[in-house]
């Protein structure tokens, strides 16, 4: 993917057209205090400016009306020494390259303007990717900015590293205790060591820290042979339990099964039981004549014609069964309807 920074922020860079060249005490504007770039070397800086002058101008975000330094700290602190130091006057101007810009789009600009300037520490470089995540979020969700595509992917784009690189730093960033990020800040700690330290437990990398702070040698290969044996226990916990909640499922199963065996066994019976008592019953009442059958109702043959068959239920055949099924059908559905009708009427 190819990113261009004017795409995104109508550029930082200073060949803009959209800044503009002011003077200014180096006093007047102010440093970012978000800004977590080293400020070394400052006396070698000034002597330089001295000698040869300023090659590059300060570059200045105007947020609320307050100059902020996007690019050049370095160089405005190498000014301000000079002055009190007498080589400059008092009212020394500097040039400086200036742009309107709201807070979101200046933290952007000031991450993007010191990616390239200079080595980074790997702790700078991992603190980079961080911020520069997090500017992209306020410039999207406050400025409106588009950005397309997945955040991790943008990121390594635009500090032209690997996705990897910048994942490997999230762990850091995401992952790593306190104790742990200073002595990782400090030098003591490698950035290897911090990707592998990062994934071990708030109380372990906090011993590693400890040892680090007392100048022991922090192996990122022993570090990574200690996490390597935490997840090999993990992942023997996890089978472990696997095991014991298939286990538990099915026993769980076995004892359903013999339930449901016990219940059949009981329904079984019960219905059995109903059947003789309505057989018997059945039998034990007298034939009603002939001319009282000739005066019956529909219900009062049924009531008789089901009597008569569970009379004969052994001879019931399969086939006959299938007639019996399709007939209790029929009637459940008109039940059913003549249900729905009654309580339609008095709706």
């Amino acid at each position: 993917m190819s990113w261009s920074f004017k795409e995104l922020l109508n550029t930082v860079e200073a060949s803009d057209p959209d800044f503009t060249e002011i003077y200014l005490s180096p006093y007047e504007v102010e440093p970012s205090e978000n800004n977590f770039y080293s400020q070394e070397n400052i006396e070698e800086l000034a002597d330089s400016i001295l000698t040869v002058g300023q090659q590059q101008p300060t570059v200045l975000g105007r947020v609320d009306g307050v100059y902020k330094i996007i690019s050049g700290h370095r160089r405005n602190l190498a000014n301000i020494h000079n002055i009190e130091c007498g080589a400059l006057p008092r009212d020394y101007k500097a040039r400086y390259l200036y742009k309107e810009m709201t807070s979101a789009l200046f933290e952007l600009s000031l991450i993007i303007g010191n990616a390239f300037n200079r080595k980074l520490t790997p702790y700078e470089e991992t603190e980079q990717a961080a911020r520069l995540k997090a500017a992209l979020i306020r410039a999207r969700e406050e400025d409106g900015i588009i950005i397309k595509g997945k955040m991790r992917d943008i990121v390594a784009d635009i500090l032209k590293t690997s996705k990897t690189q910048v994942a490997r730093m999230d762990r850091i960033n995401n992952g790593l205790v306190p104790e742990a990020k200073e002595q990782f800040k400090a030098g003591t700690i490698g950035k290897t060591a911090a990707y592998e330290t990062a994934k071990l437990p708030a109380e372990e990398q906090k011993e590693i820290a400890a040892a680090a702070a007392e100048g022991k040698d922090v192996s990122h290969k022993d570090i990574a042979e200690r996490v390597k044996e935490k997840q090999e226990i993990k992942a023997a916990q996890k089978a472990a339990e696997r095991a014991e909640k298939a286990a538990k499922r099915a026993e769980h199963a076995q004892i359903a099964a013999a339930q449901a065996g016990v219940q059949a066994e009981k329904a079984a019976e019960n219905a059995e039981m109903t059947a003789t008592g309505f057989t018997d019953t059945a039998m034990n009442q007298p034939e009603p004549p002939e001319k009282e059958k000739q005066e019956w109702s529909t219900r009062a043959w049924a009531i008789y014609t089901l009597q008569e068959i569970m009379m004969q239920v052994s001879h019931v055949t399969d086939d006959d069964l299938i007639v019996l099924q399709d007939i209790l059908m029929k009637v459940t559905e008109r039940s059913h309807k003549s249900t729905h009708l009654e309580e339609k009427s008095h709706e």
